[in-house]
């Protein structure tokens, strides 16, 4: 049996070789990126994050709107009436003009209660019919003013104001939520990007084996030619090596536009030209002890935000909840008020006489009012209640979908590592196997098609070997994901949101 001329393998050396330069050329002329780079990049260009922004600082604004509650209202009015009336005795008036200017302020308390402090004056003159009954009246024009505070404190609905002090619990936990679901987005973000950043990986480890099997199907296409001139083989088995290089080019070439797909996909992730060029570097640690079940359960629980917008989420339920409780209550004030009044003829003397502590009022009272039916309180207060269910409902739903997310990976990463040692086990038995049956064909004993079959096995256990490893690496990532340390273990930092004026 003839041996391989010393050409034949020159030329499958320098073709390897051609091969390996041109990665290298590649990795070299473009970007080295490592996964925490990529991310990073990521979470600081893509304009979701920017939308959540607005999304919180439109949550901050019901914050301000609640402060408006305490805000002081003022009020004032002014205007003239002229009454006509029928009379049945002379010493009635026929006709009254009256001039009222009036105002006050209106401040309400934290506490439920609510201050007024009232201003009123007027001008009142009468005409009569009998000039007698005109002298009698002693203050014709009569100037009336009147000054009075009035205080209000509610006993039943509206104490301690709830409204105002739960309607702020609320709006901060729904702030907060806000907060935390722009974190969601970039762990959204972070998971789609791992995923493309692995799959760019496994693109480039095809690229490589494929390189590879071109390179061992083309030494044996030269080789069949070799035996084909000396007579050797049939035309078929030469074929056949020709359809097995043919093979293993498409297969090359569809790796390489799968790495395109997925280069592309990463620098739109990273909001960069399509067109730029990304060489990616895996700096993936050791793989760490696997914990049970529970303890990264519990890990997540504390880091995942998803739980913590629920919590936030659960405690502005509860606060809307205490406020449809209070509108079911009755209305029960006591009011106090306290002033002075004055009158005379002068409008000086009666605007200063209610600054006299001689002619004082003061009154206290009991106020009672209630909703036949309260219908819409009590939707409001059984709507809160059925949110809050909800809430807990959707908790206990994500505590479970979180422990199937884990048990699944958990699961991946124990059965992985023996899964692993065997694949590669499996790829060397292929490769001694495919050595030792090239030394049977070059010895005559065995046929072309058998050679090609082997060739496949190997190709098929390496291929699977090295993906099989890119799989727990990226199972470990998801770990960390799904626990929500993955930002933390790679030293990522979420830009802080941009201010927003709204």
């Amino acid at each position: 049996m003839k041996r391989v001329p010393g050409r034949v393998l020159l030329f499958a050396c320098i073709l390897s070789a051609n091969f390996q330069t041109t990665a290298l050329l590649a990795a070299d002329t473009a970007d080295m990126l490592t996964l925490d780079a990529v991310i990073t990049a990521v979470v600081t260009n893509h304009p979701d994050l920017a939308i959540s922004d607005l999304d919180t600082a439109i949550a901050a604004i019901e914050t301000r709107k609640l402060a408006g509650i305490l805000d002081a209202t003022v009020n004032a009015s002014i205007g003239i009436r002229d009454d006509e009336t029928p009379v049945a005795s002379d010493f009635q008036p026929e006709a009254t003009r009256i001039g009222q200017v009036s105002g006050g302020i209106s401040r309400p308390l934290v506490s439920g209660a609510s201050v007024n402090a009232l201003i009123d004056y007027s001008r009142t003159r009468q005409q009569f019919s009998s000039p007698l009954a005109a002298q009698l009246a002693r203050i014709n024009p009569a100037y009336r003013g009147s000054i009075s505070v009035q205080y209000r404190h509610p006993l039943a609905r509206g104490a301690d104001r709830p409204a105002y002090r739960e309607g702020l619990e609320a709006a901060d936990a729904d702030t907060a939520a806000s907060r935390l679901r722009r974190e969601l987005v970039a762990r959204h973000l972070a998971l789609a990007t791992l995923n493309t950043f692995y799959q760019l990986l496994s693109s480039e480890v095809s690229i490589r084996l494929a390189d590879i099997a071109v390179d061992r199907a083309t030494r044996l296409l030269d080789y069949q030619h070799l035996r084909e001139e000396f007579g050797l083989i049939e035309t078929a088995d030469r074929q056949q090596a020709e359809a097995l290089l043919a093979t293993r080019a498409l297969e090359l070439q569809e790796a390489r536009a799968l790495r395109e797909q997925h280069r592309v996909a990463l620098n739109r992730l990273m909001r960069r030209d399509p067109g730029t060029s990304v060489a990616i570097l895996a700096n993936d640690a050791a793989t760490a002890h696997l914990q049970s079940l529970n303890d990264v359960f519990d890990i997540a629980a504390t880091h995942r935000p998803e739980f913590r917008i629920l919590d936030a989420q659960l405690g502005a339920a509860m606060s809307r909840q205490r406020i449809a409780r209070d509108g079911t209550r009755a209305q029960v004030d006591i009011v106090a008020e306290l002033g002075s009044m004055a009158l005379d003829r002068n409008a000086g003397d009666a605007a200063t006489g209610t600054l006299s502590p001689n002619d004082t009022f003061a009154g206290l009272s009991l106020e009672f009012s209630e909703r036949l039916g309260n219908r819409t309180a009590d939707a409001e207060a059984q709507r809160a209640l059925l949110m809050r269910q909800r809430v807990l409902l959707e908790r206990h739903q994500l505590a479970e979908q979180v422990r199937d997310e884990l048990a699944t990976i958990l699961t991946t990463l124990q059965t992985g590592a023996e899964t692993l040692r065997l694949a590669r086990v499996k790829a060397q038995a292929e490769q001694d196997k495919f050595d030792a049956e090239l030394g049977r064909y070059r010895d005559g004993r065995s046929d072309t098609a058998t050679i090609i079959q082997f060739e496949g096995d190997l190709h098929g256990a390496e291929l699977h070997a090295e993906l099989l490893q890119l799989s727990l690496l990226l199972g470990n990532r998801q770990l960390a994901w799904s626990t929500g340390v993955l930002f933390a273990e790679l030293g990522v930092v979420i830009p802080e949101p941009a201010s927003a004026t709204p």
